[in-house]
């Protein structure tokens, strides 16, 4: 059992710690452009409700720079040496739908299942609910593929 004064006070000092000795964070490319098949899929419909090109455009910015989710799962969720990609097929901790990143966000990851780097409930940051839907939707949208 994790003590919860730990997680609210020395965890979050680990975590910022962790994100600024695995190379910082807002340096992280974050203009990259969004695929083709991201437009599609949003034109089409097919996008979970609340997912929308601009809430993806926040999300890419806050997973880049102030969330610092970039410092473990590398620049625009490819994977790093702490946490996995999430640009893949493979979910470990989530089925990979909008609503089960959410959760994921909103939980964390206290037991990691292969590496070594823990998420705390909301990154550790206190992140709005609409920051958590902009994070989630960034997220998702890096499985959609053409």
């Amino acid at each position: 059992m994790i003590d919860k004064s730990l997680l609210n006070h020395v965890l979050p000092l680990l975590v910022i710690a962790v994100a600024t000795a695995c190379g910082g964070t807002g340096s992280a490319n974050t203009d990259l452009p969004m695929p083709e098949a991201l437009g599609a899929t949003l034109n089409g419909g097919a996008a979970p409700d609340g997912v929308t090109l601009e809430s993806i455009s926040e999300g890419r910015i806050l997973f880049n720079a102030r969330a610092t989710c970039s410092a473990c799962h590398g620049a625009n969720g490819m994977g790093g040496q702490l946490a996995p990609n999430l640009a893949d097929d493979v979910w470990l901790n989530s089925d990979g739908s909008y609503a089960g990143i959410i959760e994921v966000i909103e939980t964390g990851v206290l037991e990691p299942k292969e590496y070594p780097g823990l998420m705390l409930p909301r990154g550790g940051l206190g992140l709005s609910d609409e920051e958590v839907s902009s994070l989630a939707a960034f997220i998702w949208s890096l499985g959609v593929r053409g």
